[in-house]
């Protein structure tokens, strides 16, 4: 049923599809179509792709993504550098490998298409060295430093016809980082971390924050929440609960806060500081409570 014959034509229509790709490769306009295509899945948005070209056998690489949306009158760019799509074996047009590199790091997943369905899936999402800061400047966050390593590990999964409307969940750490905050916490204007860890799930348009956990130089903190996510992520109502602990070291340098922090301990009738944040992503308040 299967012979070598058979497999020796069989090799060659490959060969002979893969060379046609690669000599006749309709780059500009498949480039047109994948810009079209982003911006009908980000409403709002711009798609200017730089390059398309292929490789062989069957892969598409297409260099210098930018999507463009204008935020509060300002204009934030997302800068993807290079992706490159591979369909899986066996799979065509089903299943497809995603790798690229964005901000200075680099991210892969694995996507699957049930036409039954008419959903989409993002397996073995893996994203690592991002640069923090710039991945904030990305959404319009440019009023305050952020620094660090960001990284992500989870899936995701969604309807074809609303992408943005689906659930998925995994998990976010941030590295040797540093955050300016708009108003001081115990006399602190910035606080330096070694790292941030915390579990995420979204479903129904609110993403939560579970188990996270700051260990700084000058505090450590743990805290829990949500996100309600609006088209604008910098106008998104955030809401974060946890207890604060500051180093001895810290307060023995700084013996104003360290009577604060006594008069607060009483109060509350705790060991650790009980916090509060709410507000939006872009403009976010703290406060001691319970």
């Amino acid at each position: 049923m299967f012979s070598f014959r058979s497999l020796c034509y069989f090799a060659y229509a490959f060969l002979l599809t893969a060379v046609l790709l690669y000599v006749r490769f309709p780059a500009e306009k498949f480039k047109e179509f994948c810009e079209k295509r982003i911006e009908h899945l980000l409403p709002g948005s711009s798609c200017n792709i730089d390059h398309i070209v292929y490789r062989f056998p069957l892969s598409t690489v297409l260099e210098t993504i930018v999507i463009s949306r204008v935020v509060d009158g300002q204009q934030s760019d997302l800068v993807v550098d290079r992706l490159a799509i591979s369909p899986e074996p066996l799979q065509f047009w089903k299943a497809f490998e995603l790798k690229g590199e964005i901000y200075s790091g680099l991210f892969e997943a694995g996507l699957d298409f049930d036409n039954g369905t008419q959903t989409f899936q993002l397996e073995n999402i893996r994203m690592e060295g991002l640069e923090a800061g710039k991945l904030a400047e990305s959404i319009g966050l440019t009023d305050r430093k952020i620094s660090g390593i960001w990284g992500f590990s989870g899936s995701y999964q969604a309807p074809n016809s609303h992408p943005n409307d689906g659930s998925g969940e995994g998990v976010v750490e941030v590295a040797s980082g540093s955050m300016e905050l708009l108003q001081p916490i115990l006399a602190l204007s910035t606080i330096e971390f070694e790292k941030i860890t915390v579990d995420v799930s979204r479903e129904n348009g609110i993403l939560r924050f579970i188990d996270g956990e700051l260990l700084g130089e000058e505090i450590v903190a743990d805290f829990t929440g949500e996100l309600r996510l609006t088209s604008s992520l910098l106008n998104s109502n955030l809401l974060l609960k946890g207890h604060l602990a500051p180093d001895d070291g810290f307060l023995k340098s700084h013996p104003e806060e360290q009577q604060a922090v006594q008069r607060l301990l009483q109060r509350y009738k705790m060991t650790v500081l009980p916090f509060k944040v709410g507000g939006t992503v872009k403009r976010p308040l703290f406060r001691f409570s319970t």
